[in-house]
């Protein structure tokens, strides 16, 4: 498309719809400010470095079940990272910061003695502008997880000071702007119970090869020092980050080109 062309196609946009014009540009810009901040202020110009997936799953195969396949859930192999992560003998504390559906928490909570959320209650979610349907499908697959424990109250505002220290795996999947996500992953680093411990930021990745520049600069700008920074990493076929003390070999992936093949079985059946 021409710069003529696309400057008319703007124009016209901004007679019919200004609101979605300036929205979709603050959008653009927010981007761009958080890219460029990434770039100066920590030189990661092509996003983080990336650990492969097979390295984390040790070679295991993850039975994921109680998948909606619908928008505003992670990727299978999201989840099967986490259910890697969880099915390793040092962890027995998980606990994730957002969750709505329940996906993650139904998958993961069988692999550990305890499953923690911090979400949004029903009022908070209506407060926040989610649709009447959102809310009704909130904790859909883990509202009878006979291990779960559930804090209703937002991420970021929450006292956290009885939960320090005692966890070995933490999924932070709330807010994606990047002051959320600073804020997120300050108290996420607060969490982790030994050397041993591990976090996972979704949506690090807009898709599997595309980086999410606000979420990357929350997720650097929160962490302690950069020693920390030092060990957080892209983990391939997913559009998760990792940190962990796990000694990972780092690479930068060629772009499109396959290095592993995935198999799939999908049963597809009625919620009961």
């Amino acid at each position: 498309m021409s710069r003529l062309r696309a400057a008319i196609d703007l124009a016209r946009l901004g007679l019919r719809s200004p609101g979605r014009l300036l929205k979709g540009l603050y959008h653009l810009s927010t981007i761009e400010s958080c890219r460029h901040h990434v770039v100066s202020g920590y030189g990661l110009a092509e996003g983080l470095p990336q650990v492969d997936l097979l390295e984390l799953l040790g070679g295991k195969q993850q039975l994921i079940g109680s998948y909606s396949f619908l928008d505003g859930t992670s990727r299978p192999t999201d989840i099967a990272l986490l259910r890697g992560l969880a099915s390793r003998t040092s962890c027995r504390r998980y606990i994730e910061f957002g969750t709505w559906r329940g996906e993650s928490l139904a998958n993961v909570a069988p692999l550990v003695e305890e499953a923690w959320a911090i979400s949004f209650s029903a009022d908070q979610m209506r407060s926040a502008g989610m649709p009447e349907s959102a809310v009704k499908a909130a904790h859909f697959f883990s509202g009878e997880l006979p291990n779960r424990t559930l804090i209703e109250a937002n991420t970021q505002t929450y006292d956290y000071s009885e939960l320090e220290g005692k966890f070995d795996l933490v999924f932070v999947d709330a807010d994606h702007e990047h002051p959320g996500v600073t804020i997120d992953t300050r108290n996420a680093f607060r969490l982790l119970r030994d050397e041993h411990s591990v976090i996972v930021w979704h949506d690090y990745g807009k898709d599997y090869e595309t980086v999410n520049w606000p979420v990357l600069r929350g997720i650097l700008d929160g962490c302690p020092d950069d020693a920390h920074r030092g060990r957080i990493r892209h983990v391939s076929n997913t559009l998760c980050a990792i940190y962990t003390r796990q000694d990972l070999p780092a690479y930068r992936p060629e772009r499109f080109l396959p290095d592993k093949v995935f198999d799939m079985t999908l049963n597809v059946q009625r919620p009961r």
